[in-house]
Order: structure tokens, then sequence, then C-alpha cells
């Protein structure tokens, strides 16, 4: 009974050492291998035959086949923060440990240690805390801005804990760009973006725009007045308040009203697909000049 509960708790992966705190000697977990009850997926890690090789129990079988800790993109899906479990796997081990394992599946196992504060067990399964595996994410999943942001909207983690991951980490692959965003999500206006934008906008050599220009009772971030084109920059999500977003929308249908075309550029959108950005821009303004 304690190593059905045992294996319905743990995705139906056990290894040679649970099974021996469980009070199976070698020779009955040696029977259920024969019989056909368990399938070695590695030295030392069965998976029960009466549950299938679900994703959480590859994940399983990665970390203990490793004796690592699972982190980066297979943390962030533990964690909840992605829907999907991305390929290859990704652990990490400690640099004495073998990294070799024939496994089923893909996993991308990396030599390098975390300091405990960032290591947490989540389901029986270690894996990097919650800010570090925000950071890590960020930093190398193409979605990885939206990943962070949308953990500080929800709460899931604080700035304050991110800023102390980062530094504590600081040496370690991917954090450059982590500090990059961090830095960027941790200025409260949308000052960091509206840089971006005029920096990209002197680059593609386009010309024309005020910033900063007034509209009635509000305030353009930016406008080609003979074009009579606005866009507004967003920062952060977690930063918008209420009352913010509900102004911003009056303001876009107040523009619209005036035969204006209200265009908008997230500071997500700038940093990763600059490019787009500008070209849809440029569309917007060679449509207003050939009016």
């Amino acid at each position: 009974m304690a190593v059905a509960r045992y294996l319905a708790d743990h995705d139906g992966v056990i290894t040679g050492a649970a099974a021996r705190t469980l009070g199976l000697t070698e020779h009955r977990v040696r029977h259920r291998i024969e019989s056909g009850l368990w399938s070695a997926e590695a030295r030392a890690v069965y998976l029960s035959a009466e549950h299938n090789l679900t994703d959480a129990a590859q994940v399983r079988i990665a970390v203990a086949a490793h004796r690592g800790i699972a982190d980066r993109t297979t943390a962030a899906w533990w964690h909840g923060l992605l829907d999907e479990l991305p390929s290859p796997l990704t652990v990490s081990v400690p640099r004495s440990t073998r990294t070799e394992q024939r496994l089923s599946f893909a996993v991308q196992a990396k030599r390098r240690t975390f300091p405990s504060e960032d290591l947490t067990v989540v389901r029986d399964l270690p894996v990097t805390d919650l800010p570090l595996t925000v950071l890590q994410v960020a930093a190398e999943h193409e979605d990885g801005i939206a990943i962070m942001d949308r953990a500080l909207q929800e709460r899931r983690v604080h700035l304050v804990d991110l800023r102390r991951s980062l530094e504590r980490n600081a040496g370690s692959f991917g954090m450059r760009r982590a500090r990059f965003l961090l830095e960027a999500a941790e200025d409260p206006s949308e000052s960091v973006a509206e840089r971006l934008f005029a920096k990209l906008l002197r680059e593609h050599q386009i010309d024309g725009w005020f910033q900063q220009i007034p509209f009635g009772d509000y305030e353009l971030d930016f406008a080609w007045p003979q074009e009579q084109i606005s866009v507004e920059i967003h920062g952060w999500k977690f930063h918008k308040q209420h009352d913010r977003w509900n102004r911003d929308q009056k303001k876009a249908n107040q523009l619209a009203l005036m035969s204006w075309l209200p265009l908008s550029f997230s500071w997500a959108r700038l940093t990763t697909e600059p490019d787009e950005c500008m070209r849809e821009l440029i569309e917007a303004i060679e449509l207003r000049r050939a009016m």
C-alpha cells in the first residue's frame, strides 16, 4: 500500500533509494522489473506499468537520473509559469556529476550549482525557487518578458525577490540579459520604453515626430501632427493601474473621434520585435501621407 501511494504521488516514478526506504529489497525490485510491473527508465529509476510516461513523469525521471534539480524552462513549467513543457528538459547537476544519461527523451543538463536560498522542493521534486526560475526563463524563453511580467502581475514574485536572486547568481549563464530585463521592470515609469522607441525612430530615420505634446486634456507620448498619428508607449503591465488603463482608453477614443490614428507599442514588442514595430509605424505614416 505504501509503494502504491508513493507511485500515485510521484507520477508513477520511483528510484531504487526510495524503494529501499519503503522496505523493498533489491530482489523484490528486480522481480517487479522482470515481471513487467516496473520498467527501468534510467539507472535505478523506474516507472510503474500502471502509469503513463507523462510530462511530469519525464521531469521526475530526468531529475532523478541526473541526480540534479529542475531549472530554467522545466522549472518554469513545474511552477506553472508555462502551459506546455518545452523540449529539451532542463536540469542542473553538481560539477562533479556525470551528465551522460540515456533516456527516451531529450534532456539538457548543465553543470552548475546555486545558492541554497534559490532552491526549493515542489511536489517532492528539487527545483530552482520561483524568483530564480523567473529570471532564467525571462532570459532564455522567447516569451520570457511576458512570463516575468505576468508573474509580477499575479504577485507570484516581487521585484525585491528577483533583485536578490539576481545578485546571488550574477555570474550564472543568462543573468546579463535577466539584469537588463529586471532593471527595465524596476522603472515604474514608461521612460525606458520611450527612450528605446526614440532610439529606434532615429535608427530607422523616421522624422516628423514630436514627443510629449498636449492633446486636449491629455498628453501624447509621440505624435506626428501633420499625419495625425499618435503613438502610446506601454511599459510593464504589472505597473498599470486601472485608472491609468481607463484614461488611455478614453484618450484613444478621443483621438479616433478627431480623425487621428492612435497606435501603441509595448516595451516587450519594442525589445523583441523592433523592426516589425517600425515597419507598422512606417506603413501608417506612408498611408496617411498618401491620403
